[in-house]
C-alpha cells in the first residue's frame, strides 16, 4: 500500500471527522475506502465508453430511427397486453 496526500476543504474534513467517529475508523481508512470506490466506478465507466467506441469502430450500431421504431413497438405491445 502507498500513501497519498490530498488537499481537502474544511467542510470535507469535518464530514470525515464525523464519519470517523461514527464508524470508529480513522479518517485515512474512510478516505481510502471512498477513493477506492471512486476509482473502481470511474474505471468501469471508462471501460464501457471504450466498449462503445469499439462497437462504433466495428460498425456494431443501430440507427436512431430503428431504435425509436423498436421502442414504439415494445410500448405498443406492452399497452396491448395491459388491455
Amino acid at each position: 500500500m502507498s500513501d497519498l496526500t490530498v488537499p481537502i476543504d474544511a467542510a470535507t474534513e469535518a464530514t470525515l471527522d464525523e464519519l470517523a467517529t461514527a464508524r470508529r475508523q480513522s479518517k485515512d481508512a474512510i478516505a481510502a475506502e471512498a477513493l477506492a470506490a471512486f476509482a473502481r466506478r470511474e474505471a468501469d465507466i471508462l471501460s464501457k465508453i471504450k466498449r462503445g467506441q469499439d462497437d462504433v469502430s466495428a460498425g456494431r450500431t443501430i440507427a436512431h430511427d430503428e431504435v425509436m421504431r423498436r421502442a414504439a413497438q415494445i410500448i405498443e405491445t406492452a399497452q396491448q397486453l395491459r388491455k
